[in-house]
C-alpha cells in the first residue's frame, strides 16, 4: 500500500493494514525534519520523545562495540527510506537503546509521544494496528540483536578452543 503524499514512509510495514485516511491523520500529527549527512540523530542513553520514520536517505543505527579496550561505534543496522528508525518514544522507559546517524542527507517525519498517545486514544483500532506492527519492528530488531550476539559468543568459544 502506497500513498501519494507519504510515498517514501507508508511503505512501512507500521502502517500495513492501516487506512490512507489514518495514515494522513497520523501525518498531519508529525514534523518533517531534514539534516545533513553525518548528523547524529540521537546517542544510546538518551530520553526518547520522538518516534522517527525514514523519508529519504540512510540512517544508520549504531551499536557500541569494544575492540582491544576501545569503544566505537559500529553500523549494526542501514534504515532505508519507509523504515523506522526510533521507535523507544513509544516503549518505556522511553530511552534510546542503539545510537543514529545520517549516512547520507535524511528527512524523517517526527512524530512526539504525547501527540500519538492523543491521537491512539481517539483511534484506538489505528493505535492497536500501528502498535501491533511496531511489535514486529522491534521484534526484527531483537532477532539482529541476538544474531551479533551468539555469533559474538561463538568466535570467543573458537578462541578459547585453540
Amino acid at each position: 500500500m502506497v500513498h501519494g503524499k507519504h510515498a517514501g514512509t507508508s511503505r512501512a510495514i507500521i502502517f500495513d493494514g492501516i487506512s490512507d485516511q489514518a495514515v494522513d491523520e497520523f501525518y498531519s500529527r508529525g514534523t518533517s525534519c531534514s539534516f545533513d549527512k553525518g548528523h547524529q540523530l540521537f546517542d544510546r542513553g538518551q530520553d526518547a520523545d520522538e518516534l522517527m520514520i525514514l523519508q529519504d536517505g540512510v540512517a544508520e543505527l549504531l551499536i557500541p562495540v569494544q575492540i582491544m579496550g576501545v569503544t566505537r561505534e559500529l553500523t549494526m543496522d542501514s534504515k532505508q527510506p519507509g523504515d523506522v528508525v526510533a521507535w523507544s518514544a513509544l516503549v518505556q522507559p522511553y530511552h534510546f537503546t542503539l545510537s543514529a546517524r545520517c549516512a547520507s542527507d535524511c528527512t524523517l517525519m517526527c512524530f512526539g509521544r504525547e501527540a500519538l498517545h492523543a491521537y491512539f486514544e481517539l483511534d484506538a483500532h489505528t493505535g492497536y494496528l500501528f502498535m501491533r506492527n511496531l511489535a514486529g519492528v522491534i521484534g526484527r530488531r531483537l532477532q539482529a540483536m541476538q544474531t551479533l550476539w551468539m555469533h559474538d559468543l561463538q568466535s570467543s568459544a573458537a578462541k578459547r578452543m585453540e
